[in-house]
């Protein structure tokens, strides 16, 4: 049975091959790059058609009493910035990108000694669990990952319990920035930290140990060696992670109890509450427009600084 199967297939990959012969595969060679590319550019092609769709509700009127469209007009992106709406939606846009930007920075200065740690402990053992213990935030859902948060931040959770055994009221950490913020961090840390990681191990140690030898304390090395090298792997983890949480959606609502929304929330209560299309899609463009600045900002500075690396060292 085994022998038949095996000539079956090869049988098959002979008809496949006398086939791609008869229809002269070969003259498609040229092409084969255009045809690899055609599914991702059909991909972008629907995704840009829906931002575009966006933007076409985002510049017409809406009317909330007989839900109908009006004519093109302005009156989405007013009603962000002018009162009596304007103040709520700036003060959320705010708050999302300060809270973003805090996190994303905590990330980098947790995560990226994280992955140097990773990279060059000698124990295997210990390398493996670290990551292990990086990979556990993964192995679980949003919601999950949240939820358990709660349990822990809760009034009457694990942190509140655990500092009663030192007489210490409960800080009441849910429903604050505060609790969001660790919520967030929980998951951002170990992300910069697997992101950064290749890069860190395409550098040579044997450049800081030469960078040691001839005088260099520690933090030289770092300054001067490990995270120019890295810099690449320090932009792209930046970025992600920065849009990640810029797009974060559980940790406000449930850490921060709806007390202190993000964007994406709002845009949710848009959509699903006001069943307001025209103004959600304003507010959704305008976070794609910051986004995509976030994302273009980095590369620019990057670009800057090696131009100036390249003026001092010539």
């Amino acid at each position: 049975m085994r022998n038949t199967d095996v000539a079956f297939g090869w049988r098959l990959i002979d008809a496949v091959i006398a086939t791609g012969q008869k229809l002269r595969l070969e003259k498609l060679s040229k092409a084969s790059p255009y045809i690899m590319v055609a599914p991702a550019f059909l991909l972008v092609s629907l995704l840009a058609v829906g931002i575009f769709y966006l933007g076409w509700l985002s510049i017409h009127s809406f009317d909330t009493f007989l839900f109908e469209q009006g004519p093109i007009s302005t009156e989405q992106y007013r009603r962000l910035v002018e009162p009596p709406s304007g103040e709520f939606y700036l003060n959320t846009l705010t708050r999302t990108l300060v809270m973003s930007f805090l996190v994303t920075g905590f990330s980098m200065v947790l995560g990226v000694p994280a992955a140097y740690f990773i990279v060059r402990t000698p124990s295997r053992l210990l390398r493996v669990l670290v990551l292990v213990m990086m990979l556990v935030p993964f192995l679980m859902g949003e919601i999950v990952r949240t939820f358990a948060w709660f349990m822990i931040l809760a009034n009457r959770g694990a942190l509140g319990w655990f500092l009663g055994l030192f007489g210490v009221e409960d800080g009441g950490i849910l429903g604050t920035p505060f609790g969001v913020f660790v919520g967030m961090l929980q998951v951002s840390v170990p992300l910069v930290a697997l992101l950064v990681l290749p890069a860190i191990r395409r550098i040579d140690p044997n450049l800081e140990r030469a960078a040691a030898t001839l005088g260099a304390s520690p933090a030289r090395i770092w300054r001067h060696v490990v995270l120019p090298l890295a810099l690449p792997g320090l932009v792209a983890s930046t970025v992600v992670v920065l849009l990640l949480n810029i797009a974060e959606y559980d940790m406000p609502a449930i850490l921060g109890l709806g007390r202190f929304p993000f964007v994406a929330n709002i845009i949710g209560n848009i959509y699903t509450l006001q069943q307001n299309l025209y103004l959600g899609s304003a507010f959704s463009l305008v976070l794609l427009v910051i986004s995509s600045l976030l994302i273009m900002a980095p590369f620019a500075l990057v670009r800057l600084y090696w131009r100036y690396f390249k003026e001092r060292t010539s």
